[in-house]
């Protein structure tokens, strides 16, 4: 079967590897759309570690980085009991890289990380399940702490995260959602399907409105999907209760004696019990993940995809297998 192998950095070819056979407790999936995650495909395709310390060796696990997939089960192993031939499913969990991925005509799966997919939902609809999962992780202990409902609630970054996230803090009853966002492509998607406002951070305006955490309109609670610290220290000067910090740290933050009485909610890993809360949303129309994907190329088509995301000229890059 066809599969996608990254080579070496900036090198990604269509390889054919072996048909593979579910074994205990795994179901093979026929993968129908898979969409790119921007922070492994770049990372990879350049070389470096997505997270601090990790080491990369190439070529790379076949069919690698792709996790976020929707598919129809083919075949099931022994002691599956959950899926059945012909199913629609989609995967809530990566199974990590030493697997080969989902960019591939076909893959296997461990049963505990797939989810059924009701049929009414569209493939574009419910691909990125996976990264949907990650951010309702830091958007469940907000919504425990009463920290969003009724409350003017932020986003930093527009990227497909945030996007997500400005989308499940409205869908919680946030008051309004405001996106803090420099690129303008994105600020324009964002306004009206995920935010109310989208603000330029580096826009004078913008510090003239929000110039401080207590000010008159001040934001009451914020997820971070930036993770630069000093967006992170931009973002929490401006939000006075509550932030999530999703992104990916590869900096130490400042918390600053300026920041007293703001909580600060770290990321508590991948559950099952956040993937069947973003399934539970998209399924009932409050949670859109189509207008991610900005457009769908064949797998052959992969390095085109990756200098479209390098370039910021797509948030992700479906392909069909």
């Amino acid at each position: 079967m066809r599969a996608l192998q990254i080579q070496a950095p900036g090198r990604a070819e269509v390889v054919d590897i072996a048909m593979p056979q579910p074994g205990p407790g795994e179901v093979r999936v026929r993968v129908t759309l898979v969409n790119t995650c921007p922070q492994w495909d770049l990372h990879l395709d350049a070389g470096e570690p997505m997270f601090v310390g990790q080491q990369i060796s190439y070529p790379y696990t076949a069919g690698q980085p792709g996790h976020e997939m929707v598919g129809v089960v083919d075949a099931i192993g022994e002691d599956v009991t959950a899926f059945r031939v012909g199913q629609r499913v989609a995967a809530w969990r990566d199974a990590g890289h030493h697997r080969q991925g989902c960019y591939a005509e076909f893959v296997n799966h461990l049963e505990a990380n797939l989810l059924p997919v009701p049929d009414h939902v569209e493939d574009r609809a419910v691909a990125s399940l996976e990264l949907a999962m990650c951010v309702a992780v830091s958007i469940l202990p907000l919504k425990r702490l009463g920290a969003i409902e009724g409350k003017r609630a932020a986003v930093n970054g527009l990227g497909p995260a945030g996007m997500i996230a400005a989308q499940m803090l409205r869908a919680e009853g946030a008051a309004s959602v405001t996106g803090f966002e420099p690129h303008p492509a994105r600020r324009d998607l964002a306004t009206g399907y995920a935010v109310d406002e989208a603000l330029d951070p580096h826009d004078p305006a913008t510090i003239e409105r929000y110039p401080h955490r207590h000010c008159a309109e001040c934001l009451e609670v914020g997820v971070d999907c930036a993770g630069y610290p000093d967006a992170v220290r931009f973002f929490m000067d401006r939000v006075r209760w509550h932030v999530a910090l999703f992104a990916v740290q590869r900096h130490d933050y400042t918390y600053a004696r300026t920041h007293s009485g703001l909580t600060v909610v770290g990321y508590a890993g991948h559950h099952r019990a956040a993937a069947e809360y973003a399934l539970e949303m998209i399924a009932a129309g409050k949670l859109d993940l189509r207008p991610l994907i900005s457009v769908e190329l064949p797998l052959e088509r992969y390095a085109e995809g990756v200098a479209l995301l390098r370039q910021q000229q797509a948030l992700k890059i479906g392909f069909r297998p």
